[in-house]
Order: C-alpha cells, then sequence, then structure tokens
C-alpha cells in the first residue's frame, strides 16, 4: 500500500521550496533598480511569501507566513544570500536564476492547487489558486519596482501554474504526494521549455499614426 503524505503538509513543504528560490529574483530585480540593502531585502522577502500570503487571505485563514515563523526566516536568509552575491560585485547566474524561477513556481503552484483542494473548492478554483500562489509574489515585486508585471506582458508563468494546478487536481484523487510532484514537475517543466525556447504568449496589434501594426509588447 502507497505511503501518502498530509496534504497540509504538502503546502507547507512545497511553500518553503517556493520561498527559497523567489527570494533569489526578488533580489535580482532590485539590484537592477539600484536599491539600497534594506529595498533588497524587502524585494526578497515580498517575492518569496506574496503569493502564499494572497492565496491564505482569499481562503480566509491566517497567512502561513505570519502562523509558522520559519517561513521568514527561509525568506530572509534566502534573501541574505542573494545580498551577499549582488553584494559583492557578481551578479546571479543567470541559470540558476532560471532553475529557480522553473522550480519556485512549480512548488508555488502545487502548493495553491493543493490547498484549495484541502479546502473543498471544484477545479476552477483549483486553477486560480495555483495561479494566484505563483505569480502573486511576482506581481507584487515588480509594483514595488514600478514597472507592468512580467506575467501580464510577456511571461507564460499564469499557464505553467495553471496547468500545474490541473495536473494536481487530475491526480490528487489517487495520491495527495504523487499530485503534488506531478502538478510541480508540470509547471517547471513548461516554463523551462517556454524559457529555452523563447515562447511568450501572443500580444494583440495596435495601429500607430503612421498606420503602420506595432506589436505593445513581446509576442
Amino acid at each position: 500500500m502507497p505511503v501518502d503524505f498530509d496534504t497540509g503538509d504538502l503546502v507547507r513543504a512545497l511553500d518553503r521550496v517556493g520561498i527559497i528560490a523567489f527570494a533569489l529574483s526578488g533580489v535580482e530585480i532590485g539590484a537592477r533598480r539600484r536599491l539600497d540593502v534594506f529595498g533588497l531585502l524587502v524585494m526578497g522577502v515580498v517575492t518569496a511569501t506574496g503569493g502564499g500570503l494572497v492565496r491564505d487571505v482569499i481562503l480566509g485563514r491566517l497567512p502561513f507566513v505570519l502562523e509558522h515563523p520559519d517561513y521568514l526566516v527561509w525568506a530572509i536568509l534566502s534573501s541574505g544570500a542573494a545580498i551577499a552575491v549582488v553584494w559583492s560585485g557578481r551578479s546571479i547566474p543567470r541559470r540558476l536564476l532560471a532553475v529557480a524561477d522553473a522550480g519556485g513556481l512549480g512548488a508555488f503552484a502545487a502548493a495553491g492547487a493543493l490547498a484549495a483542494l484541502s479546502a473543498g473548492l471544484a477545479l476552477p478554483a483549483v486553477v486560480l489558486l495555483a495561479i494566484v500562489t505563483a505569480t502573486g509574489g511576482g506581481v507584487i515585486r515588480d509594483l514595488l519596482a514600478d514597472r507592468v508585471p512580467l506575467v501580464l506582458r510577456s511571461e507564460v508563468n499564469a499557464t505553467a501554474a495553471a496547468l500545474g494546478g490541473f495536473v494536481v487536481w487530475l491526480v490528487e484523487p489517487f495520491s495527495a504526494g504523487t499530485a503534488a510532484i506531478a502538478g510541480m514537475a508540470v509547471a517547471a517543466a513548461v516554463r523551462v521549455i517556454t524559457l529555452a525556447l523563447g515562447i511568450n504568449l501572443p500580444v494583440a496589434k495596435r495601429r500607430t499614426r503612421a498606420g503602420k501594426q506595432s506589436s505593445s509588447g513581446r509576442g
């Protein structure tokens, strides 16, 4: 008989994985904006914890980041490590950022979907919370950096998270543990593949005054 895991434990474990991964991207964006060390720390912590916080508020429960003190510890330590790299005059390797981004996206998407399922919600809500958990921190990060959130203009993170959430919903009746791994893997794989191939969602065309068509972002 296969051994499965408690859904709440899985959500908390996946949250911690996502927190560590997303703290790196928050610090990296803050460094591009030439923020001071406190600003970098804020960017890292907010990016790492924002999606889960929004998810828990939607579910009407005390956010895990407040209920479990180690969430903030992981976010601060991960951000601190990234800040140390930036402060030394070096940049965070692109491959590391890509791996962290994909892994964090997958972990948060699976965590959001499992949290929705544990609350007894239907498929649309499962997919929605997968997206919110996976992209919420990035949206807050980009707003703090004074730019249009990347998920709205050039990334397929929401699509990847939605697919991951759907897989979790599909597999969870058989095994929550398998569902978590499968959903995380699918979301991360979609993110890696689209990043490697430079694939983005299509952007609407608009006409300039000269009558030529132009794109408002990357297609």
